[in-house]
């Protein structure tokens, strides 16, 4: 150790018109220590002088004993050793209790060492600058001071915890023949935030349409439509604080289907805009129904019938009729490439467990066979003792219990609609009396720092 060991406490009083100055405990040594002291004559300042001087007279010896072999000591990061016994590393604290070995001194024996002793760093004089390890996983390994090539070992502390940010899932819900919404989602963990997400349309292995959103919720959708009739598969990437973010569970396939060369019906039937959802029991929510001609002819008298399953109550309709629970409505012409749309109103009156099927069939007289088409969607409803309810910071739809439901909003509330951040204005910085204050204490611990280091010389 460059300086001197210290045996005893070391107290330094200079009269300044400010009062008193003290020692600093932490005084930091970062140049080579030439002495009788350092286990590696002259110090190691760099990983490949620590390596190219671990096979020197009882070197090897010595760093065995503290779990270092010569192949380790590279990837290192600098960083602190210090005398209260922690290694510090940007500042946070990498591991406590730290022993070093020192030669020439009294401690533990070191096997295969004549001159080198196992000791607590809290006797060393000063503060060392270090290479530190770490293992794959953070954990501190070991360290090597530079000025003296010392080596240290310690109590790991726990690595911080690192942000993390995934592509949890991609589903796609058909609109019409050729439209599709994409709905996304993505996680985060420990400080990770999401920026955006992106929409990749990729038909016979080539890009054929690329959509970016930005976003900062865990959750976005976007309505594409797709006009040429094929397969396709639509790729989602997560834009995050930690990088882009895709994955197998991130990759849909869709179709759309070829404009048939005779008579063609289609019908789609959502609930609250996707195929399945929660809703609260003896609450009013929305079946929508989109009725398509994908043929290549008008269609006359379409008859299109909307069935539940029991638990399920119809409530009203825009058009047509409600008879024991059944919805009717004849389209008289539909033609070509026409879609009519239709909101039914509904509500489970009570609790039932399961989910809850609402069919819809068409029919005309221009397609042979019945019915021409089906489509269905799905509800279910929370037990009794639970709510559905919104979490205005993420806009995601949630069961809690009822006891927790003032701690959300209503489903569908203005709360849960995304809210573009205003720009923050940058704050300049001040300056005035503080500035003075802090340059005179530093010009009186220069005025310390000097006068103990005239007083204290070096072993």
């Amino acid at each position: 150790m460059k300086g001197k060991l210290l045996g005893f406490a070391v107290a330094l009083v200079a009269v300044a018109t400010i009062g008193v100055v003290q020692l600093d405990a932490n005084a930091l040594d970062s140049t080579r220590d030439c002495d009788q002291y350092a286990v590696v004559y002259c110090g190691t300042m760099s990983e490949q002088e620590a390596r190219n001087k671990y096979n020197n007279g009882d070197n090897a010896a010595i760093f065995r004993d503290f779990g270092i072999s010569q192949n380790e000591i590279t990837g290192m990061k600098p960083g602190v050793v210090y005398r209260d016994g922690t290694v510090r590393v940007d500042g946070r604290i990498v591991a406590r209790d730290a022993q070093t070995a020192i030669r020439h001194f009294s401690g533990g024996n070191i096997p295969g060492s004549a001159t080198a002793k196992r000791v607590s760093v809290s006797r060393m004089a000063d503060s060392q600058t270090a290479l530190v390890k770490f293992d794959q996983d953070g954990k501190f390994m070991f360290a090597i001071m530079k000025p003296c090539g010392n080596p240290v070992t310690g109590t790991p502390t726990p690595p911080p915890a690192q942000p993390s940010a995934a592509c949890k899932s991609l589903t796609v819900t058909k609109l019409e023949r050729t439209k599709f919404r994409f709905n996304a989602q993505a996680t985060v963990k420990d400080g990770a935030k999401v920026r955006g997400y992106s929409f990749q349309v990729i038909k016979n292995g080539k890009v054929v349409d690329t959509k970016r959103i930005s976003s900062t919720k865990l959750s976005a959708s976007y309505t594409y439509t797709q006009t040429k009739a094929g397969s396709y598969k639509v790729r989602l990437t997560a834009l995050t604080s930690e990088g882009e973010k895709s994955g197998g569970n991130c990759v849909k396939e869709f179709t759309v289907k070829e404009v048939p060369a005779k008579p063609s019906i289609d019908v789609t039937k959502l609930v609250e805009g996707v195929k399945y959802t929660r809703v609260n029991v003896d609450v009013q929510y929305e079946y929508q129904l989109a009725v398509t001609n994908t043929g290549n002819k008008d269609l006359k008298n379409v008859l299109v019938t909307d069935t539940p399953e029991q638990g399920v109550t119809l409530l009203d309709a825009e058009k047509g009729t409600i008879t024991d629970n059944v919805w009717t409505y004849t389209i008289p012409t539909l033609k070509q490439g026409e879609t009519h749309k239709f909101t039914l109103t509904a509500k489970v009156p009570e609790y039932l467990a399961g989910r809850i099927n609402n069919t819809v069939c068409v029919d005309t007289p221009d397609i042979p066979g019945k019915p021409d088409d089906c489509d269905n969607a799905e509800v279910d409803v929370p037990k009794p003792d639970e709510v559905v309810v919104c979490n205005p910071d993420t806009s995601e739809t949630i069961t809690v219990s009822k006891e927790d439901e003032d701690n959300y909003v209503p489903v569908g509330s203005p709360e849960c609609e995304e809210k573009e951040t205003p720009p923050t204005a940058e704050e300049l910085p001040e300056t005035g009396a503080g500035d003075a204050l802090m340059q005179l204490i530093g010009m009186t611990s220069l005025v310390g720092a000097s006068t103990y280091y005239l007083r204290s010389g070096r072993l």
